[in-house]
């Protein structure tokens, strides 16, 4: 059975709470190799990191593609990537698509970086940030959409954003 869009929102949002404060945390932390010797910074820094990735793959993967199906903007679950960017950008769902290919590509810096690497490390921690903020952005925005065109509630979905 598929998640509804509620559904979805729900998980993406569950994963916002626990991003926003390994982000602010490390927003205050100055990240130097010094820093990275103690674990537990390296533990809000992974579970950061962990939260940014599962939330650009939900997005990706699922909202954008539910909520088109639900607009009825598309009905074939197969529809290419490209085709849904396309498409929510047309809509003026996301402001331009070249905004999720920068964060796909701070994904792939992420998850392709080498540990031992502190300097690479602390680059891309710093990318996620701000990668971080336009992810929160574009959800909000989304969020926006479809409590407007879909008249979707969020009684038991509590993110506040800052």
């Amino acid at each position: 059975m598929r998640p509804s869009l509620v559904d979805v929102f729900q998980s993406i949002d569950q994963l916002f709470k626990g991003c926003e404060i390994d982000f602010a945390i490390l927003r205050q932390q100055e990240k130097t190799a010094v820093w990275f010797e103690d674990y537990a910074n390296q533990r809000v820094v992974n579970s950061f990191l962990f939260n940014y990735i599962k939330i650009q793959d939900k997005l990706g993967a699922k909202l954008f593609r539910h909520l088109l199906i639900e607009l009825r903007e598309i009905d074939d679950p197969a529809t290419t990537m490209i085709d849904i960017l396309n498409r929510l950008e047309k809509l003026r769902i996301i402001d331009d698509v070249k905004d999720w290919d920068r964060l796909r590509e701070i994904r792939n810096s992420i998850t392709h970086e080498y540990p031992q690497d502190i300097a690479e490390r602390i680059d891309n921690i710093e990318l996620a940030l701000n990668g971080f903020v336009l992810m929160r952005n574009l959800y909000q925005k989304i969020k926006h959409f479809a409590e407007q065109k879909l008249a979707l509630r969020w009684d038991s979905v509590a993110v506040v954003f800052k």
